[in-house]
């Protein structure tokens, strides 16, 4: 999950450090200060809190991080709450957007997996980006709408000036 090296965050925007050993579920960190400090693996992430869209979207190496599909197997009571923390008006604007493709059904019939898949699409919010803000529905409300304008604004094609 994480390498020797990477710069990693705490999900509450706490200590950040380079990573210098892992050892089962704990890693250890070396500050900028150089203070070694270590933390469960699960209490980490490998994007600062509160980065926009783009660089989430990005792993430190500058590579683009590829999206994983989620289905229905994979889902947990996590995955509910990750869902259930998207603002409603969010979750309007996501439904409004996939019931107007062709053949796309009622976004409210589909499951979880699919739902999530979804938003994803639409948003360009990851399901690991969405799951650090679960605990914060406004700012990832903001994420998600962000990403919606921008996906909107893509479609429209631009007049020579």
């Amino acid at each position: 999950m994480f390498a020797v090296g990477q710069k990693l965050w705490h999900r509450r925007g706490q200590p950040s450090g380079t990573v210098l050993e892992i050892d089962g579920d704990r890693v250890y960190l070396q500050q900028d200060n150089g203070v070694e400090v270590d933390f469960a693996v699960g209490d980490l992430v490998a994007s600062a809190p509160g980065d926009d869209v783009a660089r989430i979207a990005h792993s430190r190496e500058g590579h683009i991080v590829p999206n994983r599909v989620i289905t229905p197997r994979d889902i947990t009571p996590e995955h509910q709450r990750v869902l259930d923390a998207i603002p409603a008006r969010t979750l309007q604007a996501i439904a409004a957007l996939f019931e107007r493709r062709p053949k796309a059904g009622k976004f409210s019939a589909q499951d979880v997996a699919s739902k999530l898949n979804v938003i994803t699409d639409i948003t360009d919010v990851p399901y690991r980006v969405m799951r650090t803000y679960i605990g914060r529905p406004g700012e990832l409300g903001l994420l998600m709408g962000k990403g919606i304008a921008d996906s909107q604004k893509a479609k429209i094609p631009r007049s020579n000036e």
